[in-house]
């Protein structure tokens, strides 16, 4: 797991050098090395590792050709004909060049409006690089550290356990290993949740963790929210506005915005689609409000993304040669914190080894080369970027689908660069198609289980208009059930007006929520529990089907029923 990237404003830096480890980076004790490359531009500035890494990974292939970019085009037509996606957009650089940027496909189904380079996509998690990147340039203003204390600028900041609360350190934002549980508080952000984001500060508290602190790595977005809150306190400006004005325009990408709602209005921004019972529909664009932006909202295109590529590459120079982010900062952005599991695929078919997260990104290797990347994905939109920082590279593939095209798209053309530099390529298109087959098998078949072995012929232990009321969870607020004039339990949430739906019985206190917009995919058990007398308590919830997106983290809700008692109180 080698780090690499360039220094310096015009070329990449030569000589190699030793990126300093995190002292509390305590997952990753080894000492990291340095690697270099042959390419005349592409002088690379370091490559971190493991020690216990082979020492072929320092080695440096021959430079490598681009291949015809009818070979790329034929790439993204394949992945969009075995996915089914209506647009494709794809940005490549390699050794500080774009190479490749084009649009394939519509902007939405049954429209005319052709995607290109300049189409705008949600890019979801790949923001949270941006994030990171944000308070790397207020490390540099002398306005905070990596290590400070998230109290010492957000003094209302509060998690669960008080000793975590004390110690909870900027790094431990951005770096997946805070012991809260995975994808903890998304609710507040998704889908159209209208909260604000102290709101989502103050929900933290009440989070059980599920692991101890820095012990192991569960993804989250809430913590990122709590990172762009930092930025404001710092800096005195919206997190928007700090991040386009010392980041997007500095790097000329000036089609991008923080959020949908800030970009240009002369735009041509892509559509989010999504299958639903096999038709494909199109998907609200507000599904994830602004609110989240830290975490995941910002809108870019291809060609901006491929200046931010390069800007990674040459480890925070722009184009124009002006250094934005200083070089011991940017050695914090790409070094490794957390150990994270590696993907089967990614070890059986492109021989990677030890993965961990830095801050806003994934490192990794590929067929030998360190490789850094991230994902992204909104309801309708899919994103995946990644860099070989030692071969200079970076591809950059983003649809309007809720699908897996981007991860193979990317995958199959980084080797079409690497082609005789490795003997193991994989038809990554094939790999991922199965995988999702797998995967969409499995969770139907659990989902056929449990109707299968459900019990029937139960009844509710109490008429349904018992079960009516407001319920409250302690972090996301109310939510209530109304019984309806034709006989049904209907649930409806204050805060996200797309979570609306009938109750439909399952067994014994336990009931299905099929959500009016079947575009969720989501439907969620709800299971009463009553007291010794014999009234409604409260309910939990969780997902049905094992597939449905982390981010519905109903399981992390504690009903409690309201009463007109509580009421008074």
């Amino acid at each position: 797991m080698c780090s690499t990237s360039g220094h310096g404003p015009l070329s990449r830096r030569a000589s190699p050098r030793f990126p300093r480890a995190h002292p509390r980076s305590l997952e990753l004790t080894a000492p990291w090395c340095a690697g270099t490359s042959s390419k005349p531009r592409a002088m690379m500035g370091r490559a971190i590792r493991p020690a216990l890494f082979a020492v072929g990974l320092l080695t440096s292939g021959a430079a490598l050709a681009a291949p015809d970019t009818s070979a790329i085009d034929a790439v993204v037509e394949r992945a969009m004909d075995t996915f089914g996606s209506p647009a494709v957009t794809v940005s490549v650089i390699n050794d500080g060049e774009v190479v490749y940027a084009k649009g394939h496909g519509i902007v939405e189904i049954g429209g005319e409006t052709q995607v290109d380079a300049d189409t705008l996509f949600h890019i979801g998690s790949v923001s949270k690089a941006f994030t990171a990147a944000a308070l790397a340039l207020l490390a540099d203003d002398d306005k905070l550290s990596f290590d400070d204390r998230v109290i010492d600028h957000l003094p209302e900041f509060r998690m669960h356990d008080p000793y975590v609360t004390r110690e909870f350190r900027i790094r431990d934002l951005l770096t997946h290993r805070s012991g809260l549980p995975l994808g903890a508080g998304d609710l507040l952000m998704f889908p159209q949740a209208k909260s604000t984001r102290e709101e989502i500060l103050r929900a933290m508290r009440h989070f059980e963790p599920t692991s101890s602190f820095r012990a192991q790595y569960d993804y989250d977005n809430s913590l990122y929210i709590i990172a762009g809150m930092v930025v404001e306190a710092v800096s005195g400006q919206s997190f928007e506005s700090f991040l386009e004005e010392r980041l997007l325009f500095p790097l000329g990408m000036n089609d991008c915005a923080a959020t949908r709602d800030r970009a240009p209005e002369s735009a041509s921004m892509a559509t989010p689609h999504i299958d639903v019972d096999g038709k494909l529909q199109t998907t609200p664009t507000g599904l994830l409000g602004d609110t989240a932006a830290p975490a995941g909202g910002i809108v870019c295109s291809a060609r901006s993304m491929a200046k931010w590529m390069n800007f990674i590459l040459d480890e925070g120079v722009s184009a124009d040669g002006e250094r934005l982010i200083s070089e011991g900062q940017f050695d914090e952005l790409l070094t490794p914190v957390t150990i994270t599991r590696t993907p089967g695929y990614l070890s059986e078919h492109a021989g990677a080894e030890l993965s961990a997260y830095a801050l806003g990104w994934s490192i990794s290797t590929f067929h030998g080369q360190p490789l850094h990347s991230h994902g992204g994905g909104v309801l309708g939109m899919t994103t995946h970027l990644m860099l070989l920082p030692r071969e200079d590279l970076g591809v950059f593939v983003s649809n309007n689908r809720m699908s897996a095209v981007p991860r193979p798209v990317a995958y199959d053309i980084a080797e079409l660069f690497l082609d005789g530099n490795n003997e193991n390529d994989a038809d990554w298109i094939a790999v991922v198609d199965e995988l999702i087959q797998q995967r969409r098998d499995s969770g139907a078949e659990v989902v056929a289980e449990a109707m299968a072995e459900r019990d029937a012929d139960s009844t509710p232990s109490l008429p349904l208009e018992a079960y009516a009321g407001t319920y409250r969870d302690p972090w996301y607020g109310e939510i209530t059930l109304t019984l309806k004039d034709d006989g049904r339990l209907w649930f409806r949430s204050p805060r996200s007006e797309p979570l609306t739906g009938p109750l439909e019985h399952f067994q014994h206190d336990t009931f299905i929520v099929r959500w009016e917009d079947r575009r969720l995919n989501a439907d969620a058990y709800m299971t009463f529990t009553l007291t010794p007398e014999g009234e409604v308590e409260g309910a939990r919830m969780k997902a049905v089907s094992p597939t449905t997106d982390f981010s519905f983290d109903f399981h992390h809700l504690d009903l409690r029923r309201v009463n007109e008692q509580t009421e008074d109180q």
